[in-house]
């Protein structure tokens, strides 16, 4: 932890929070508009599901490089540039125009989105004690979920304030700078404008075993959030929920989710984050069967419990990549680029092979059989992830080459 005013760091943890809400707000910017941009732009459903899917794919292949950037230049300017990037995907999606300025004006949040998902770790790594860093992420993870249930939320009242979708994003773009001015101000102590030690090449930590078994939770635990949250709105429906009672549900389980996100990771310590992280795998491999149902009850008693688990793996996950023996601070940015791009491989494949098992039979049995075979086995390497971490906790793994 540097040495200067080490109690400024809640303040900075604040100031990130700001940034990560306005992540999750343009993130989920179009999703309650959908049909109304996709007719205004003459827009196919397939051209629109395109669209949708840019940032993550460009995400895929900037994540690692991003954090390499973050370890040389630091955090204040790093996580700036990020949120300027995301600020001007919400600008550039309120002047589309057709098919390739949405895509583009979507990708341009893929260049933004990684110098925030994987700077916020770095940020807990360098300014927080172990006994602290639970704490820290649950509250930070909280702010991208309650960014997409605003979004939801707020999305409808300001397009019909405004009589247009495109004045929404362009709210949603004022609020991202806003959070950005404050984040600069903020960070301007000493520690946070340049770091201290060389980076490690991104690649030479997948010589921890400890980094490789993340690696395969980061893909699976994208691939079930992913999956659900975009599907889990068209299964409540199948099952007889109108449009507006399944995305209620779907919200109120993100909610539930945002506050399991700030009371379980502080509980996640070494000896405890793979049995917990399997459990809550088991659970959701349990809980995702009952949405086959007609049941609206069960649906209801299950949808919180899926909210829970899909906010809480991953901030869980990071928490062991944070323990691994290789990563410390001055290399969190590689390891954190590492997560997210092997992460946004399940985050691209999720949506998509649940899509495409809803189409091989009559209803969704076929994607409900994946999602619980895929927590099923994370629930595995979740256990082997942290045992291998528990064996030798202060062995570096790597060199420093």
């Amino acid at each position: 932890m540097p040495e200067a005013l080490p109690r400024h760091r809640w303040w900075m943890l604040g100031s990130l929070w700001g940034l990560y809400a306005g992540f999750g707000l343009v993130a989920g910017s179009l999703a309650p508009l959908l049909e109304r941009v996709r007719v205004d732009l003459g827009m196919s459903r397939g051209a629109i599901g395109a669209a949708l899917g840019a940032w993550p794919f460009v995400y895929l292949f900037v994540a690692v490089g991003v954090g390499r950037f973050l370890d040389r230049i630091g955090l204040r300017w790093g996580l700036t540039l990020g949120a300027l990037f995301i600020a001007a995907s919400a600008f550039a999606r309120a002047g589309a125009q057709g098919t390739l300025t949405l895509w583009a004006a979507v990708a341009l949040f893929g260049l933004g989105g990684p110098f925030i998902s994987v700077g916020a770790p770095k940020l807990v790594a360098e300014w927080f004690a172990e006994g602290e860093r639970g704490r820290a992420i649950g509250i930070y993870s909280t702010a991208s979920s309650l960014g997409n249930v605003i979004a939801l939320v707020a999305a409808g009242p300001l397009r019909t304030a405004f009589d247009s979708w495109r004045w929404v994003m362009v709210v949603f773009g004022v609020a991202t700078l806003v959070s950005a001015g404050v984040w600069v101000w903020v960070a301007r102590v000493p520690g946070v404008a340049v770091t201290t030690s060389g980076p490690m090449p991104a690649w030479n930590l997948l010589r921890d075993r400890t980094v490789r078994w993340v690696m395969v939770l980061a893909v699976g635990v994208f691939f079930l959030g992913q999956a659900v949250g975009g599907w889990m709105p068209d299964m409540l429906r199948a099952q007889g929920w109108s449009e507006t009672g399944a995305a209620w549900v779907v919200a109120v389980a993100i909610l539930v989710g945002i506050v399991g996100s700030v009371v379980l990771p502080p509980l996640a310590t070494d000896s405890r984050r793979g049995p917990m992280l399997a459990g809550i795998l088991l659970i959701i491999a349990v809980a995702v069967w009952p949405l086959l149902t007609t049941s609206q009850v069960a649906h209801v008693a299950v949808a919180p419990l899926i909210g829970t688990g899909r906010v809480v793996l991953v901030p869980i996950a990071m928490l062991i990549l944070m323990s691994a023996p290789s990563v410390d601070a001055a290399r969190m940015g590689a390891a954190g680029g590492l997560f997210f791009t092997a992460g946004e491989i399940g985050g691209v494949s999720g949506p998509w092979l649940t899509g495409v098992t809803r189409d091989l039979g009559p209803d969704f049995r076929y994607s409900i059989a994946l999602l619980s075979c895929v927590a099923l086995l994370l629930a595995v390497a979740a256990l082997l992830a942290t045992r291998q971490g528990l064996r030798s906790p202060h062995v570096r793994a790597v060199s420093d080459s």
